[in-house]
């Protein structure tokens, strides 16, 4: 009976024991393995803001397009009336200073906003340029990386 009362008092303290030991389930070869997924998901994550990034200043450029036709448009029908205005004066009629000066000023003003417009979408393809450059070369960066990291579809 002591022997009995014995076993299975070192029964069950070998239990608590188990219990509080730990086994990994995970090696250092599939850690490693997960942690390089983990990099490509977040090189592959800042390569998709990238190019969120660069619809977005496309999307601006296209705007800024349509800005620079409406002040090209501007430019072109003040050029039109500051010409006409001057074709009439040269019939010999009476000579309209004020309107004239006027119209040049108008003509000016269009011209100089045209300018700005086209400077502004320069810029703005200058910057989508280089965006694009930038997402290139971290496209680059993750074809690098060893392929030995395999993504279950």
């Amino acid at each position: 009976m002591r022997k009995i009362f014995f076993l299975s008092q070192l029964l069950l303290s070998c239990f608590s024991v188990f219990a509080q030991t730990y086994t990994p389930q995970v090696s250092k070869d599939s850690l490693g393995v997960l942690t390089a997924r983990v990099k490509i998901l977040k090189m592959n994550i800042d390569l998709l803001e990238m190019k969120i990034k660069e619809s977005e200043e496309e999307e601006e450029v296209e705007k800024l397009r349509l800005k620079l036709m409406e002040a090209n448009g501007k430019m072109k029908v003040s050029a039109e009336k500051t010409s006409a205005h001057g074709s009439k004066t040269g019939k010999g009629a009476e000579v309209d200073l004020k309107a004239m000066e006027k119209l040049s000023k108008q003509a000016k003003n269009d011209s100089e906003d045209a300018i700005k417009a086209l400077d502004r979408f320069n810029k703005q393809i200058a910057k989508v340029e280089k965006l694009r450059l930038e997402i290139q070369a971290e496209e680059r960066k993750i074809g690098y990386v060893k392929p030995w990291v395999a993504f279950n579809k």
